[in-house]
């Protein structure tokens, strides 16, 4: 089956306050996942039959727009700012000028293996307005879920009491949608997909596609190391030929290591270390190191995220934090369950 060509919009509108202090200076759609900007993992997913990617962002925008003109991703990016948030519908009416015909959309923050060109093909065989990405989950009080009959949406209802629940099928964060979803959508002003638009659309054909593999919300400290781990186990461990892992090195996989890093101490399992960074004896597991980072001897990192040129004192300890570009922890210190800016 051959589909017609398509748009991508990329949901990047969000603060990203549950990465914060990271976000405080980069937008969430650049922090860095596996090493690499976590937008780059939307985008290179995205099958050849999508001709452009729009990307709808109101914060840190200068930064979105300096990266795309300076990446190839094979295929023209557009930044749209919004002069002020307009959330998951409201930011898709903002580029009704610039949407023509059948059009997809995902949250910026959700990393799946979600086949693109399945889901589009599922949306155009049912035929209806729009087709939502779904995700079975264990708590659905956290997510929007849906009531299906068939594929069909029957009914939508935005992080219910566990009791209300009608399944626990979520909402993935991905969608497909036929250009008249629009119509419904209110213009310049905040609206939410999840509350406003969905449950006036059931009777145009809201249909749902339940997938499998791996999926994650990558929007908050627990889940964007999910999120790592997730992609470390399917894609493998992978070590910079720049880097230098030293023989007194304990490395338990799986692991990613930048280039020019330095690697003494243990590392492992679920870490990805940053583009020089530099490990003494020390240990770090189940985190996250972005650019120059430097955990000094006797130190230990875990179940946390350090920002760009961090600095961890001998013999400190740094667990389950987010740490802000250019922190640095005395040496001895202990910091635990903290968001610490510089």
């Amino acid at each position: 089956m051959v589909l017609a060509r398509v748009q991508a919009v990329l949901i990047a509108g969000g603060l990203g306050t549950r990465l914060r202090p990271l976000t405080l200076t980069r937008p969430k759609a650049l922090v860095p996942l596996l090493n690499r900007p976590m937008v780059l993992h939307l985008i290179e997913r995205l099958p050849e039959v999508v001709d452009e990617v729009i990307v709808a962002a109101n914060y840190l925008t200068p930064q979105l727009e300096d990266f795309f003109r300076r990446e190839d991703v094979g295929r023209p990016v557009t930044v749209v700012r919004e002069k002020r948030p307009l959330g998951t519908g409201g930011c898709l009416k903002n580029l009704e000028d610039r949407l023509s015909g059948t059009f997809l959309a995902f949250n910026g923050d959700v990393i799946s293996s979600l086949a693109v060109v399945d889901f589009l093909a599922a949306h155009r065989q049912n035929g209806g307005i729009g087709t939502i990405s779904l995700w079975e989950v264990e708590d659905p009080t956290a997510f929007g879920v849906v009531a299906l009959e068939g594929t069909r949406v029957k009914k939508f209802v935005e992080k219910p009491p566990a009791d209300e629940a009608p399944s626990r099928l979520a909402n993935a964060g991905a969608y497909a949608f036929e250009p008249e979803i629009l119509d419904v959508i209110r213009a310049k002003e905040p609206v939410s997909l999840e509350r406003d638009v969905f449950p006036k659309v059931l009777r145009k054909g809201l249909h749902g596609f339940q997938f499998t593999g791996y999926w994650a919300d990558a929007g908050t400290l627990e889940t964007f190391l999910r999120a790592t781990e997730i992609l470390l186990r399917a894609q493998g461990s992978e070590v910079n030929k720049l880097a230098r892992v030293l023989p007194s090195a304990k490395v338990v996989k799986p692991v990613a290591i930048g280039a020019d890093a330095l690697v003494e101490g243990e590392i492992g399992p679920v870490v990805t270390v940053g583009r020089g960074c530099a490990i003494a004896d020390a240990r770090v597991s189940h985190s996250v190191l972005l650019d120059g980072v430097t955990v000094d001897a006797g130190a230990s990192v875990s179940g946390s995220i350090l920002g760009e040129r961090c600095r961890i004192g001998s013999q400190a300890s740094v667990r389950n934090s987010i740490l802000g570009d250019g922190v640095s922890v005395k040496p001895g210190a202990e910091v635990v369950d903290a968001r610490v800016k510089r």
